[in-house]
């Protein structure tokens, strides 16, 4: 009988605060297997995942019962050893790097091993390349953007060539192309080295195409198991939860197909045969897409004017080049882009954090540069990627009631406007606990609440939803939505999330190595998929689904689900 590669048996862990992360799991993964782990934020997946290489219970303490095995030898509690055999890549990057240099981070590991020093360049430029780092060895991590922080990451732990492979969500920070790239990456180790993978994740598109099995987390509990189309077929229960179901499998369901197609290509296939036989037609008619229009008539409220900026690093790094734009009063943007592409550089300037190199930044007709940080800052509200460089108080009331009083709210206001800061982003329960006993999920919520209680002009989202679970990127994507309709908050938001584009945008800047390659109505921006392509921008499933049959009579720039079932229908 063939020893399993990993064996969980009946395990429950209780962290010490009384929190049941895990009641009575139990999971057997055979070698060379890539199984994802997912379900809604706090289901246990990253207390799952920190079993695997004993970093939990014996780092991370807790009360636990029932065993972890590795090819049959129970975990050590010895996390060294356990490293040898079983590589860990965490959610947030910034954890794990340590290193001075790119090459250096990636060499720490096969270099504590004994590796020969031939065979750890090998690996290292191995590694680089995989991750689309090459040429970035000499770059110090810090100086990197979050993206590239967790392909480093990665990067680092390939190096060691683990027998099995647990990735905590190692993709929420990559641009579309650059998460294919570590799907494919991982997918070959397991092919072509039999490294078993363990992956929580909650992108459901790539989960569908590479993974053999889905384990499905609630509340510390599997729930569902088993071969990717099967799990992928139980809608209503991953709908009840917030697990997001792949766009074409929610199109395929809602027209009450036979099939259960779960990549783009099934889809395809499905889809094509169905409206050749005329079981589906396609309905001829404009649709209305005064949501995605570019048609916001307000006064300009931040512009650039021929922006260039360049990092002081070695070598010297140009983020931004020459780059001309205005946002309108009211209007809710999307930046996206690759990696690097300079969006973060972009938002910083606008927040008066950088001063450019060439050029200028305008706010309301006025340089930033000629605004006090303290008049600036709750006029345009700017929410970092990553939520722990923003976070600083004792409990996360304090953290929303600090930028008000530093605004001059009256004290006597204070209290009500935590509250319902809190509220909006679903953490009112939360107000006394410290911040960084949060989850990264909610510790991201936090910092939205902190920025929000002060109605800014315009609120600026880096990659809000790094980290959040599907439901929790779709509350803070409405929250957004609330204050531009309600408001007139001018949003702009910088994500990976093209669902989300698609849904709550009416305008799109992609960006491409310090460039702006397109802007316009998102439906125009998401047909240009060569230019989109140059800076790893995909569109959405069910967007490029349109495109794919578009022969069919099939408009291109389909946006959701719901626009392609009213126009395709049975």
């Amino acid at each position: 009988m063939v020893q399993p590669s990993i064996k969980i048996d009946n395990v429950s862990f209780t962290y010490p605060d009384g929190t049941v992360a895990l009641a009575g799991v139990s999971l057997e993964v055979e070698k060379g297997q890539f199984v994802a782990i997912m379900g809604p934020n706090g289901a246990g997946k990253s207390t799952l995942c920190l079993l695997l290489n004993g970093i939990i219970p014996n780092v991370v303490t807790g009360t636990i019962s029932g065993t972890v095995s590795i090819a049959g030898s129970v975990v050590s509690q010895q996390v060294w050893k356990n490293a040898q055999r079983v590589g860990m890549v965490l959610q947030d990057p910034e954890a794990q790097l340590l290193s001075p240099d790119v090459r250096m981070e990636c060499a720490f590991g096969p270099e504590n091993l004994g590796v020969e020093p031939p065979e750890i360049e090998r690996r290292i430029a191995w590694a680089l390349n995989a991750v689309g780092m090459d040429g970035l060895s000499d770059r110090s991590p810090k100086d990197l953007s979050g993206g590239q922080k967790q392909r480093l990451a990665l990067a680092a732990c390939l190096t060691m060539l683990p027998e099995v492979l647990v990735l905590d969500e190692p993709t929420s920070q990559l641009d579309p192309v650059g998460t294919d790239e570590v799907f494919a990456v991982v997918n070959d180790l397991r092919r072509n080295h039999n490294i078993t993978v363990v992956m929580a994740e909650h992108k459901s598109e790539e989960v569908a195409q590479f993974a053999d099995q889905v384990v499905v987390l609630d509340k510390g509990r599997i729930v569902a198991k088993g071969p990717t189309h099967d799990v992928f077929g139980r809608i209503p229960l991953l709908r009840k939860i917030g697990v997001k179901v792949p766009p074409v499998t929610e199109a395929a369901s809602e027209l009450r197909f036979d099939t259960n197609p779960i990549t783009l290509s099934e889809g395809k296939e499905s889809f094509v045969k169905l409206l050749k036989a005329h079981v589906l037609q396609v309905h001829e008619q404009t649709t209305n897409r005064i949501e995605n229009s570019n048609d916001c008539d307000g006064e300009i409220v931040l512009e650039a004017r021929a922006l260039t900026h360049e990092y002081a690093s070695q070598p010297p790094f140009t983020a931004l080049k020459d780059v001309n734009l205005a946002i309108r009063r009211g209007e809710f943007v999307a930046v996206v882009g690759q990696n690097g592409a300079g969006k973060t550089t972009l938002v910083k300037h606008f927040v008066g954090q950088l001063k450019a190199t060439n050029g200028q930044v305008l706010f309301e007709g006025r340089d930033v540069g000629a605004f006090k940080v303290v008049d600036l800052a709750p006029r345009i509200g700017l929410v970092l990627q990553n939520p722990d460089h923003q976070l600083f108080a004792m409990s996360a009331g304090e953290e929303v009631a600090f930028g008000l009083r530093n605004i001059g709210t009256p004290e006597g206001e204070i209290d009500a406007k935590v509250n319902e800061a809190l509220r909006l982003v679903g953490l009112q329960e939360k107000k006394s606990h410290f911040p960084f006993r949060l989850s990264f999920g909610d510790r991201r919520k936090l910092t939205v609440a902190a920025v929000v209680a002060m109605r800014p002009t315009v609120l600026i989202l880096d990659e809000p939803t790094t980290g959040q679970d599907f439901l929790g990127r779709v509350d803070i994507a409405e929250i957004a939505k609330r204050l531009n309709h309600e408001f007139n908050t001018t949003i702009i938001m910088i994500t990976h999330d093209m669902d989300l584009v698609a849904k709550y945008a009416r305008r799109t800047i992609a960006m491409g190595k310090g460039r702006v390659l397109l802007d316009g109505p998102t439906a125009v921006v998401f047909g240009e998929s060569v230019i989109l392509g140059e800076t790893n921008v995909r569109p959405p499933q069910i967007t490029r689904l349109g495109q794919e049959i578009s022969s069919y009579g099939v408009p291109r720039g389909i946006l959701t689900v719901d626009e392609f079932c009213r126009i395709v229908r049975r």
